[in-house]
C-alpha cells in the first residue's frame, strides 16, 4: 500500500505537504527506532532478573522453567539440574551459572558430585590409614631399638 492511498485527497494535491508528511513519518519511525530513545529506559530489578533468567540465544523463561531442547545455552534445563557428572546418580542438583551461561551461549553448572566427593574421602581416608600405619611402625621399630 502507498503512502498516498491511506490519506485524503486535498492532501495529494499539494505535492509539497505529501513529501512534509513523508518526512515526518521517517523521522517518527526513525525515532521511534533509534538506539538512543531505547538506552534512555532505565531497567528495574525486577526487569533485570527476568532478563537474566532468560536465554539470551532463543529467548524462554528458565524462572517459569521454559527451555529449549536444541539450545546449547540451555543445555536442555532450565535453572537447575541433576548432577551432571553422575547423571544425577548422586542425588545432588547443580545451579545454572546464569552469567556464564550468557557469556558463552552454552549451558554451565555449578555444584559438586556427591559420588565423586565421597571417592575422594574414600581415598583421603585410605591415605591416612597408609600414613598411620606407617608411623605406627618406625614408632614400632625406634621403641624396640630403645
Amino acid at each position: 500500500m502507498s503512502l498516498a492511498s491511506v490519506h485524503p485527497a486535498e492532501l495529494h494535491s499539494n505535492h509539497s505537504s505529501l513529501t512534509t508528511l513523508s518526512h515526518s513519518l521517517d523521522d517518527i519511525t526513525e525515532a521511534c527506532w533509534s538506539p538512543q530513545v531505547h538506552s534512555d529506559h532505565v531497567l528495574t530489578i525486577e526487569e533485570l532478573r527476568l532478563q537474566m533468567t532468560s536465554c539470551f540465544t532463543c529467548g524462554v523463561s528458565w524462572s517459569d522453567s521454559h527451555v529449549s531442547l536444541d539450545c546449547s545455552e540451555c543445555g536442555g534445563y532450565a535453572l537447575d539440574r541433576p548432577c551432571p557428572e553422575c547423571d544425577g546418580g548422586c542425588g545432588e542438583v547443580w545451579k545454572r551459572d546464569l552469567s556464564m551461561s550468557h557469556a558463552s551461549s552454552k549451558a554451565r553448572w555449578e555444584g559438586k558430585c556427591a559420588r565423586n566427593q565421597q571417592k575422594s574421602l574414600v581415598k583421603e581416608n585410605s591415605s591416612v590409614k597408609s600414613v598411620s600405619q606407617e608411623l605406627s611402625s618406625k614408632l614400632e621399630k625406634l621403641s624396640a631399638n630403645s
